[in-house]
């Protein structure tokens, strides 16, 4: 029911201005989403373990209350007694359990809001991912149908010439095939468009009303992200796992000395004969303990051995994923700036297909070529279009690529 009041309240949002965004698309999935809302019960689950951990600390507290009823008292009217008493305790010992576990829960603890935060920056980056595939597809469709168009009027136009004598059968042919050609990139444009769309409205869980995707602007001068190893999830969740092997080290070692406690508990208690309460009694009580087991070093000497590779395996685990990253880094910075420099070429012979397009329309109006000839320079610029066009979506999707590998904001928000 909450999740149906949600879509009813952010359709008309999104459908008002009869396209997709995506902005509103991520933000509709984040609400939305499976996967996001199980790594949020698992960040609360940890949170409530960590205030139980915390609980765990405190003194022991308790009240206590009493009616004494006695059948057959040794002095009569003197039967009935009660009382009621307050008591407090608390041990430490060397290797205190309830310590090491409230380290632990809030070692925990911030890995799983790291693994939330993850959460939310992958599912944003996979929504993104999922709608660049559905609009470069889009966007490329609608080039194809144009020149799907012009294909057309120069098939028409290349069997009207074979008519009077001025072309040949085969260029006919040609001209035919190019057709063909062209209505089978359609058709199959128009199916990976229906699974792209399909992918991407089953990723946000949305119904799909049909309605365009907007488009992403793109930012070719963006500044390169430095890299550092100190913000990246992947590297701080290893980290979590190595200073988990070191606090498991160190309560290693404390099992090695005597298991050496101190106690303190105080009681008070107030008491009386027919609810008089004019009796009272306190008593305060230290204890001191210490024992240590013959088999000790041998239970423990494992068990500090397993904890010792565990942290070793840990390390190696940090250091691979580290170099790893850096090289993923490095190779997206140069495929980043090979898209960069294909931009530039990109834009260039597109401005020079602009400027055919407009040469052969005044050489037409003139009647220096013909509609032949005008046509094959359309689709020349339709070509360089698409190419351009394509470019620039994966330069945006390398960009947030590497604020993924980064764990930078993806967009800048998310």
């Amino acid at each position: 029911m909450k999740r149906l009041a949600i879509l009813i309240l952010m359709l008309p949002v999104l459908l008002a201005a009869g396209e997709y965004s995506l902005d509103d698309m991520i933000q509709y999935g984040l609400k939305n989403s499976y996967t996001i809302q199980k790594n949020e019960l698992s960040a609360y689950s940890s949170a409530s373990s960590l205030r139980s951990a915390k609980w765990n600390l405190l003194p022991e507290a308790a009240v206590s209350a009493n009616v004494d009823k006695d059948f057959d008292p040794v002095v009569p009217g003197n039967d009935l007694s009660s009382s009621a008493g307050f008591s407090v305790s608390k041990t430490i010992s060397l290797n205190d359990a309830a310590y090491f576990n409230y380290r632990f829960a809030s070692l925990d603890n911030q890995s799983a809001l790291l693994r939330l935060n993850e959460g939310y920056r992958s599912y944003a980056f996979a929504v993104f991912n999922a709608y660049m595939e559905a609009l470069a597809s889009g966007k490329r469709l609608s080039s194809l149908e144009e020149n799907l168009a012009i294909q057309t009027r120069v098939w028409e136009q290349s069997k009207v010439m074979l008519q009077l004598g001025k072309t040949t059968p085969f260029e006919v042919k040609q001209s035919e095939i190019a057709v063909m050609n062209s209505r089978i990139s359609i058709i199959q444009l128009q199916n990976s468009i229906s699974t792209a769309r399909s992918r991407l409205f089953a990723l946000v869980q949305m119904p799909d009303e049909g309605f365009p995707l907007a488009d992403v602007e793109v930012n070719i001068d963006k500044e390169l992200p430095e890299f550092t190893t100190a913000e990246i999830s992947e590297l701080q969740l290893l980290q979590q796992d190595i200073k988990r092997n070191d606090l498991s080290m160190k309560q290693g070692f404390l099992d090695k000395f005597p298991q050496v406690s101190v106690g303190y508990n105080y009681n008070r208690r107030v008491g009386g004969a027919d609810f008089d309460f004019d009796t009272y009694s306190g008593s305060h009580g230290v204890n001191l303990s210490l024992s240590y087991s013959l088999w000790n070093h041998f239970r423990n000497g494992e068990s500090a051995t397993r904890t010792k590779i565990s942290r070793q395996l840990s390390q190696i685990a940090y250091d691979d994923k580290s170099d790893q990253l850096k090289r993923d880094y490095d190779n997206m910075t140069q495929e980043l700036q090979y898209l960069v420099r294909l931009d530039e070429l990109y834009n260039e012979k597109l401005t020079q297909s602009r400027e055919q397009i407009k040469q052969a329309e005044e050489r037409y109006r003139l009647g220096l070529i013909q509609l032949l000839e005008l046509d094959k320079t359309r689709t020349d610029y339709i070509d360089a279009d698409i190419a351009y066009y394509a470019n620039r979506y994966q330069i945006i999707q390398k960009q947030e690529a590497m604020n993924q590998l980064l764990s930078k904001q993806i967009l800048g928000k998310w």
